[in-house]
Formats: structure tokens, sequence, C-alpha cells
């Protein structure tokens, strides 16, 4: 069976801000982990591999053809609000990162 490819990406659409807030925080650095202490390194890397899956889900819950299309939806919507939610808990962590150890952070 074929993958369904939507008319429109996540960068479209009505859930576009925060489906994209991933995209937007790692162009500007907010996922690198250079320069972090290893557990923080680990911390922000699983969080990245947890919204990877998400995106996966949301590809998978735009299929047309579920029989509880309402679900479906309820469901997409879920996974591109927990996006945004765990880029903002990503980015408060870098903030009081960068109080506790004044270490220069993506914004």
């Amino acid at each position: 069976m074929e993958p369904h490819t939507p008319d429109h990406g996540p960068e479209h659409g009505p859930h576009a801000t925060q489906a994209d807030a991933y995209t937007q925080a790692a162009r500007r650095g907010l996922f690198s982990t250079d320069t972090l202490p290893p557990a923080m390194a680990e911390e922000l890397a699983r969080y990245e591999q947890a919204i990877l899956h998400l995106r996966a889900a949301r590809h998978s819950l735009q299929w047309p053809f579920y029989t509880h299309a309402d679900f479906a939806h309820d469901q997409n919507q879920y996974c591109t609000e927990s996006i945004g939610e765990i880029v903002q808990t990503v980015r408060t962590l870098r903030e009081q990162q960068q109080q506790a150890f004044g270490a220069d952070t993506p914004p």
C-alpha cells in the first residue's frame, strides 16, 4: 500500500504555526547539543526524537479514508499541539541552563 501524501505539507493549513514550531526552532539551533552538558544533551535528543515520532503520526493521521475521520482529526491536532509544547519545554530548559551557567543558547 502506498503511503498517503497530503495535498499540503505541515507548513500549510490551520495548524502550520505549531507544526512548524519544530522546524523553526531547529533552524535556530534550539536542538543543537554541541555545547550542552551530557545529561541535558540526552534530554534534548529524546525530546527531538519524540517530535519526529509525532510528526510521523501526524502524517499517518492525514489519510482521508479513516472510518472514524473525526477521531483521526482530533488525534492529528493532539500531535500538533504536543509538538508545540515540546518545543516550548526545550526553550524553557535552554533558558534555565543559560541562567544557571551563563552559556550562550539559541533564542
